[in-house]
């Protein structure tokens, strides 16, 4: 069986030995997969300070990678990683970060990250992402940013290193062949002590309900979020009679009076818990009840609405039905705030095949509220 190739990412500041201790134990130690091969490329997102440092470290001939593949034997060559795989984070003018020291500068880190995430996972390599580098909150939107767009094979990791080797600075692996390293106190300490580790981190899966928006869309890590939560914030429509005003889950809707009928209509049904209905001379009459019922609320605004349907109903139009539930339902997705997967939440579903199809909402009698009943 032939294993699938993966990438791995990094997030890095001033220390870019997390990359190259990620890179051993990732080649050296078998993951939760039983994978114990290379990568095919590696992917850092650091500020400018950070790539210059990996670019002194890292890269070149003489840098610690180098030395880490012909140490172990790995062909460098076979790993993309060079200075175009150093990803500087920049804002939406261009700019590169020298540091994260702000609020701004912070939302920039946000929003290069997960938009790299979701740019990479849409590719067919796996990923594994390291959150070990860089400020903590490089590693939280990282992290965060593979729990909205990871797909089932990707992988998230943190590398552990015992002390005293995480804070020295001049420890970037163990090397086959031990050597001494030299501590701020004078003392000195052998790479044989070291132990490099990868902790697996689980992490929740949303890709699979998230709206085609927000996979494909440039959305900033707020907005991202703001679209995640719908998904998983409970369902609650709330129509308000007196105003004919309409909120999904707290957000207000705009719609026309025909298909605030048409909503009030399906919301009084599921409210009492009947079930899906036929369109035919039945749903007509309960149509027009509804229609004489917001009549009493004192929703005047209506009373065009209502008599236009009272009209077409009359004619016995044949596509009324299937026309303003269309209406209906590209409404609440278009002029809502919430994402298509959210409002669609609130659309009428068709249950059933022809020619004993059934029209209602799929919402729970507990997710909806009516004000002002007369």
């Amino acid at each position: 069986m032939t294993r699938q190739e993966y990438i791995l990412i990094c997030v890095t500041g001033l220390t870019p030995q997390v990359v190259t201790e990620t890179l051993y134990a990732l080649a050296t130690a078998p993951d939760d997969t039983g994978e114990d091969t290379l990568p095919a490329a590696i992917h850092v997102l650091s500020t400018r300070r950070g790539k210059d440092i990996i670019e002194s470290s890292l890269l070149g001939e003489a840098g610690q990678f180098a030395k880490l593949c012909g140490d172990y034997g790995w062909n460098p060559a076979a790993i993309a990683f060079d200075v175009d795989h150093v990803h500087v984070i920049r804002d939406a003018n261009g700019r590169e970060l020298d540091d994260i020291r702000d609020a701004r500068d912070n939302a920039v880190a946000a929003d290069f990250i997960t938009q790299f995430i979701r740019r990479a996972t849409s590719g067919s390599a796996r990923l594994h992402v390291s959150l070990a580098g860089g400020r903590k909150t490089m590693g939280y939107f990282v992290g965060y940013a593979l729990s909205l767009y990871g797909r089932p094979d990707d992988r998230l990791s943190h590398v552990l290193v015992n002390a005293p080797f995480e804070s020295q600075r001049e420890f970037f692996y163990p090397p086959p062949e031990p050597i001494e390293l030299s501590r701020n106190d004078g003392s000195h300490v052998s790479t044989a002590d070291a132990r490099v580790s990868l902790a697996h981190i689980p992490f929740v899966r949303l890709r699979e309900g998230l709206d085609t928006g927000l996979l494909e869309g440039e959305l900033s890590f707020s907005e991202a979020v703001a679209q995640a939560q719908q998904l998983l914030d409970p369902a609650q429509l709330r129509i308000d009679l007196m105003h004919r005003a309409v909120f999904l889950q707290g957000h207000p809707v705009r719609l026309s009076d025909t298909n605030f009928l048409w909503l009030s209509w399906f919301a009084d049904r599921a409210g009492r818990g009947l079930p899906p209905l036929v369109f035919d001379d039945d749903a007509a009459q309960d149509l027009l009840r509804v229609a004489t019922w917001l009549e009493g609320t004192g929703a005047s605004a209506l009373r065009t609405s209502i008599e236009e349907a009272q009209a077409e109903l009359a004619r016995g139009e044949k596509h009324y039905f299937e026309r303003n539930r269309t209406r209906l339902n590209k409404a609440l997705r278009e002029h809502s705030d919430l994402c298509d997967s959210a409002a669609a939440r609130y659309a009428i579903q068709s249950f059933g095949r022809r020619p004993h199809t059934c029209y209602g909402l799929d919402l729970p009698t507990h997710a909806i509220v009516v004000e002002g009943e007369p």
